[in-house]
């Protein structure tokens, strides 16, 4: 179902107002220490965020992008907190949709109801060492085994890794047949022969855990495939437009760092004026409103051409790549701004080079994207 613009609107105030007392007060001291924090995830989890799209048959409010897309954006303004916010979203929309999309009804049961709750932590592995833009050349295998299969690999740079219950995994069915021989399984830590390691130390967002994943004769039952052998690349194309969605807190970023630099640039005084009055600062916060807006736009334009059901491919690849470069112009001009003191830890505006950096990289970089554009517009697409 799809709420209203009403029951949006209620949304959005919600999780904003939430994001501005309850999680933003603490994400200083959670970037410090440097660990997840399962008392902040409790906090969300109450308020329902992990199933915000996940169906009401299994524990989810059964909301559409478009519901979602604009209380997104306003919880990434509002709490400066992307680790928390990546790791809900990578767990939502990377975890637990793709089970949504492509599970059978035994594996929805089974899955759906806990990843609703958080009760269980999602991740999708697809990464590898020598794999990551061409998931073509991933090694990991999958065996026939009496029962199912046996997995042997290793994944990394997966988002949640080192906290998750519940692995969407990418592997090999038969490697001779390259992206034909992909198919998709679901792995439960606890499973014999899955290992994760430590954290892998980012330059930001510390209290989101990114780690690497081993499979090492990994017994998985049959009953944890997800749809048919040899579809895996076709699946993950489907399911992946709801990871296409995980790039939209960056819009969010953008507004923070806007009105934290107006607010700067209003108080700070040099020459004996604001430094707001002075037209190199103005144009830098235009410029930091022109994109904010498009991207908006783009973002919400992305939600509602998914709810109808439309060919996002062309629309996502363009939003991924201007909205993550938006955010990464908006950084710089930001601590530009702030000048030292946006270099100084007193204040956090700094933390947003590095986030936004992570955005023009993670989910397929903005090198990638422009192949993808244009490959699509030789398609005429």
């Amino acid at each position: 179902m799809s709420g209203s613009q009403e029951e949006r609107d209620a949304l959005l105030a919600t999780v904003t107002r939430f994001a501005r007392e309850v999680i933003a007060p603490g994400v200083r001291e959670r970037e410090e220490r440097g660990e997840f924090c399962h008392d902040t995830w409790r906090r969300i989890c109450d308020l329902g965020l992990p199933g915000l799209l996940l169906e009401p048959a299994y524990g989810g409010s059964g909301l559409k992008a478009s519901d979602v897309v604009p209380a997104i954006i306003g919880f990434a303004s509002e709490s400066r907190d992307f680790g928390i916010t990546g790791a809900w979203l990578t767990h939502m929309l990377l975890a637990a949709m793709p089970i949504s999309v492509l599970g059978n009804e035994e594996q929805k049961q089974r899955y759906l109801p806990a990843m609703a709750e958080g009760a269980k932590i999602g991740a999708l592995c697809l990464t590898e060492p020598g794999a990551g833009s061409d998931l073509t050349g991933l090694k990991t295998t999958a065996r026939p085994h009496p029962g199912g299969y046996v997995l042997n690999g290793s994944k990394t740079f997966i988002s949640n890794a080192p906290i998750a219950d519940v692995f969407v995994v990418l592997a090999s069915t038969a490697p001779e047949l390259g992206a034909k021989g992909l198919t998709m399984f679901v792995v439960e830590r606890g499973a014999a022969g899955l290992t994760t390691g430590q954290p892998l130390r980012k330059r930001e967002c510390h209290s989101w855990p990114t780690g690497e994943v081993f499979f090492d004769d990994c017994v998985v039952p049959a009953g944890n495939r997800l749809g048919e052998e040899g579809k895996g690349m076709t699946y993950m194309l489907q399911s992946l437009m709801w990871e296409r969605l995980a790039f939209v807190p960056y819009v969010g970023l953008i507004e923070s760092n806007l009105r934290d630099s107006l607010e700067y640039a209003t108080q700070r005084r040099q020459f004996g004026q604001r430094i707001a009055d002075f037209g190199a600062v103005q144009t830098m916060l235009a410029d930091m409103k022109i994109d904010l807006d498009i991207s908006r736009m783009l973002a919400v334009d992305l939600a509602r051409r998914m709810d109808q059901g439309e060919d996002i491919s062309m629309t996502a690849a363009v939003a991924k790549t201007f909205i993550t470069e938006a955010a990464e112009r908006a950084a710089y001009r930001a601590v530009q701004i702030f000048g030292g003191n946006g270099c100084m830890d007193e204040y956090d505006i700094g933390r947003s080079l590095w986030i936004s950096k992570m955005g023009t990289i993670g989910g397929g970089t903005s090198q990638i994207q422009r192949g993808v554009i244009a490959r699509l517009l030789a398609r005429g697409l």
